[in-house]
């Protein structure tokens, strides 16, 4: 089995879960880089022996180098599309960061192109790959827990009060589009999507809570034009009603998932701080007592997985069964597309 040649565009943030995942995957190798920032591209070729002359500054060309077999999009929300759609005019594979873009109508778009071409892809909804949810979707698929009725889910960080924190790109309305909603509620979004099934309505309220930022080329103080907090209800097209609190300006959290699925058969909870165990019921009622305690489990080893490691697998031809979708990236970009109008309308907004 030969190496495929990763191309890597953007050596920022999230480029610190991928790089270092493709660097320890089998059957893969990272061939190029690209970066707009000088100092982030040098960075990131030193420390993966990237030489220079595969050390790109335009993502074009590192997409269009006959060396590079497929790309990894780690950019803004705004590059997503273009960029994912120069690799399907080039013929290549991609895995492209979430959310998938900033408007549903472009994400058909590159649905539609992709598909006519047959370009493999994967959407990089991290959280589906840890051993929790994957154990947990096992469970709905066996039925153990029956009907999903009724689903809860938190994220909470303290992101938003971070210390002199800029205007970077995720607080501008032309680069990101969403706030929390699309940087953090997309995870949990797909989490409900793949444990409960499609919504199929909403209720969003959504509100920012520091709203100006220093600019990061020093020239002074801006709006800040995207969500810190968003929460919302929804029903799902399973029968199954929603719960969602998303915030970045929530004190005293890093990172906090919280996730509850309850059935009519049996329930189960977990908390991706503790990814590798599960709490769970099954059995439904039983005779002479009150149901009042769920068993802690650790996750079996064959629900462990890497995220990039699934991508390189997915080119080599032996997709992951739970694999994120460039079809569930589309579907999720409508939900997300709600939820803003939702808050503006002040409504429960249907999705067809």
């Amino acid at each position: 089995m030969n190496d495929i040649r990763i191309g890597l565009i953007g050596c920022g943030g999230i480029s610190g879960k991928h790089l270092p995942e493709l660097n320890n995957s089998k059957g893969a190798v990272i061939w190029a880089l690209c970066d707009i920032d000088e100092g982030r591209l040098k960075s990131a070729g030193e420390r993966y022996n990237v030489p220079e002359e595969r050390r790109f500054r335009d993502y074009h060309d590192l997409i269009n180098c006959p060396e590079v077999d497929a790309v990894d999009i780690c950019t803004p929300n705004y590059l997503h599309v273009p960029m994912a759609e120069a690799a399907v005019d080039a013929g290549k594979p991609f895995c492209c960061e979430k959310p998938l873009g900033v408007s549903y109508d472009e994400t058909v778009r590159l649905l539609e192109k992709a598909r006519a071409k047959n370009i493999k892809s994967m959407v990089c909804f991290s959280y589906r790959f840890l051993p929790a949810v994957r154990y947990a979707k096992h469970l709905v698929d066996e039925g153990a827990i029956g009907n999903v009725i009724t689903f809860y889910a938190q994220y909470f960080k303290s992101s938003a009060f971070i210390k002199d924190r800029g205007l970077d790109w995720r607080f501008i309305g032309r680069d990101a589009r969403y706030g929390v909603s699309g940087d953090l509620g997309v995870h949990i979004l797909d989490l409900a999507s793949f444990l409960s099934g499609d919504v199929t309505s909403l209720a969003a309220d959504l509100g920012i809570a520091v709203h100006e930022r220093r600019k990061l080329d020093g020239s002074g103080m801006a709006p800040v034009e995207t969500d810190d907090f968003c929460h919302f209800l929804a029903k799902f097209d399973k029968g199954a009603s929603a719960t969602f609190s998303i915030t970045r300006a929530a004190y005293g959290n890093t990172n906090q998932i919280r996730v509850e699925v309850y059935g009519d058969k049996g329930a189960f909870r977990f908390d991706l701080n503790h990814p590798e165990k599960l709490e769970y019921y099954t059995g439904g009622i039983k005779e002479g007592h009150a149901i009042e305690h769920m068993e802690t489990v650790e996750v079996p080893e064959e629900f462990r997985t890497v995220q990039m490691q699934c991508y390189v697998d997915l080119l080599h031809g032996n997709p992951d069964r739970y694999i994120p979708t460039l079809e569930d990236g589309v579907k999720l970009q409508k939900v997300l597309d709600a939820i803003l109008e939702s808050d503006e309308k002040r409504q429960w907004i249907d999705i067809k």
